[in-house]
């Protein structure tokens, strides 16, 4: 199971805050939405929520990739 854990918020065995952040703040959001919907019975716009959360993923994948095209990692 740890290792199922590691391999989920790591990629070659390095942290990634984009996959990290991207996972804390969809678990926020889906609390969030939940209260919402339980409280209005209306299912909010998602279109903003979408874009943070792959903004975080997308952040970390452009930063890994110039590391890698300029060749510090």
């Amino acid at each position: 199971m740890t290792k199922f854990i590691l391999q989920l918020f790591s990629e070659s065995g390095e942290a990634s805050f984009g996959r990290l952040g991207a996972f804390v703040a969809l678990a926020f959001a889906c609390g969030w939405i939940t209260y919402l919907v339980l409280h209005t019975h209306i299912l909010p716009s998602l279109e903003g929520l979408t874009l943070f959360i792959g903004a975080l993923y997308g952040l970390g994948k452009a930063n890994e990739t110039l590391q890698r095209l300029f060749g510090s990692k």
